[in-house]
């Protein structure tokens, strides 16, 4: 059964990049897009690379090793959305950043 598990305070969060965490041994790089929090698993599907070092635009993060562009919010690389990063359910409850794992 999955578990909410509370990963870091909004406040925590930098703009413009990500804030990886470790939830149960799996590394999440979350990410705060307007008035949202996603997680997204910190490996680009392309290299590995460490999507929570990455620039983002909107809801896109690009990954600091070969440039891939994946989408915070669904995982999907921009361009080939049928590759996936892992994303897990999140939610912010009273400034406190939960990640259901």
């Amino acid at each position: 059964m999955p578990e909410s598990v509370k990963v870091a305070n909004v406040s925590d969060l930098p703009e413009g990049t990500g804030l990886v965490v470790d939830v149960k041994g799996a590394e999440i790089a979350l990410f705060k897009v307007d008035d949202n929090v996603y997680a997204i698993e910190n490996e680009c599907p392309h290299r590995e690379g460490p999507l929570g070092d990455g620039d983002l635009d909107g809801e896109i993060v690009t990954c600091p090793f070969h440039a891939w562009e994946v989408n915070v919010r669904t995982g999907e690389v921009v361009m080939n959305p049928a590759i996936c990063a892992k994303t897990y359910p999140c939610r912010v409850e009273d400034g406190a950043v939960y990640v259901e794992v």
